[in-house]
């Protein structure tokens, strides 16, 4: 019998079209706008200005390199709806970070040292029931700013959306977000953390489902 091996680039987008599939969780809603929609923040200054040529859901590693990336592997997933509760397939959702370093690939500025093994910018698609899935670093604080992932999302039948998520407990009133005010509407956008059971030693996973306002 030949046994044909899977290379490790298709075998992570693999797993994280699996993560994705376990985290569906059915939603009902009564009404039209039962949903909050997910709150905005500010896009901050490190949008990159030049997309990598590696722009898929797994930013721990960069095609055609074999250094991985630094730091606590971070598993993302969750689920993305409109307000009036339908999961939003083809959603596009975008996600960029400072590497273990604190810095950020992809833009014109001086950077410093940064991580040759992270990607820093990521795309990942819903599927038919909302879904997506992220494997990149635990988001690290730097300069005067807590622990963030940086996110843009945009569906042809709701209002783009741009945010920044935090982990649990990291968001302050003084560093947290540059459009953020308010307790109730920071603790929104924090996600909890937990062991990655079966992944990488000290791999950790989290879920959060994005709300899109429609017209």
């Amino acid at each position: 019998m030949r046994i044909t091996s899977i290379p490790p680039r298709r075998r992570a987008l693999a797993m994280l079209g699996a993560l994705a599939a376990a985290s569906a969780t059915p939603v009902h809603v009564a009404a039209r706008d039962a949903l909050e929609p997910t709150p905005r923040d500010a896009e901050g200054p490190f949008y990159p200005r030049r997309l990598p040529a590696d722009i898929d859901a797994d930013l721990t590693r960069i095609e055609g390199r074999a250094t991985l990336a630094r730091g606590e592997i971070l598993y993302l997933t969750g689920r993305v709806f409109a307000t009036d509760g339908r999961p939003l397939a083809g959603a596009k959702v975008e996600l960029w970070q400072c590497d273990s370093l604190g810095r950020y690939h992809h833009v014109d500025d001086d950077p410093g040292v940064l991580d040759p093994g992270f990607q820093g910018y990521g795309v990942a698609t819903t599927d038919a029931h909302g879904r997506y899935a992220f494997k990149t670093i635990r988001p690290v604080p730097y300069g005067g700013r807590p622990a963030h992932l940086h996110f843009k999302l945009s569906h042809a039948s709701a209002q783009a959306l741009t945010t920044q998520l935090y982990p649990r407990g990291e968001s302050s009133e003084r560093g947290a977000g540059f459009g953020l005010s308010g307790r109730q509407t920071r603790s929104r956008l924090e996600f909890g953390l937990e062991p990655a059971a079966g992944r990488e030693a000290s791999a950790v996973a989290a879920s959060y489902d994005f709300v899109l306002r429609t017209p």
